[in-house]
């Protein structure tokens, strides 16, 4: 009976150190942990979510944030020839303001011809409830178009930090039903 009690008390004192919490789950299953799909995700808003992408070769692990529909880039004097962007590859750091989504990655994709390598997005503003979706060059034309929409300052967060978050709590500060603390 003793072993019993003892064993129930360390258990409650091991779960308040550790924080034995589950993850909120969520009225739209868009934005629990485990939405049926993957484990390796971080919803922003429905329906842009970050993918974590890990290669079995070398043992690294990026991050890639899906564009809905895309975004078309013409090739200039070359009539009908356009690149196309379906995620921000190579993740670095996104921001999640009401409903607005900031990003930025260093990647240039080495396939593409020599003017989009020349030119390539790296600074992204998307806004899924007016299907905006735009790419930057620079973060000077990146600043001056995020204060159009009345953001001065993002908060700029590292993926790998906010799916550590996300995993253990099932909330994130953008997610409708999550409380803020």
């Amino acid at each position: 009976m003793k072993k019993n009690i003892f064993l129930f008390i360390f258990l409650l004192i091991f779960c308040a150190i550790t924080s034995c919490t589950r993850p909120v789950k969520h009225a739209d299953n868009f934005y629990n942990v485990n939405d049926g799909l993957s484990l390796r995700r971080i919803p922003l808003v429905k329906p842009i979510e970050i993918i974590l992408l890990e290669s079995q070769t070398d043992l690294t692990h990026s991050w890639d944030l899906e564009l809905q529909p895309g975004i078309w880039v013409d090739y200039p004097n070359k009539q009908g020839l356009r690149y196309f962007y379906g995620h921000v590859h190579d993740l670095k750091k996104f921001a999640t303001i009401n409903g607005i989504i900031m990003a930025y990655s260093s990647f240039v994709d080495q396939d593409a011809v020599a003017y989009i390598q020349d030119n390539f997005y790296h600074w992204f503003v998307l806004v899924p409830d007016l299907e905006i979706q735009k790419g930057f060059h620079s973060q000077d034309d990146f600043s001056e178009y995020i204060r159009t929409l009345g953001i001065e300052n993002p908060d700029w967060q590292i993926p790998d930090e906010v799916f550590r978050r996300f995993k253990k709590t099932g909330c994130l500060e953008w997610i409708p039903d999550c409380e803020q603390k």
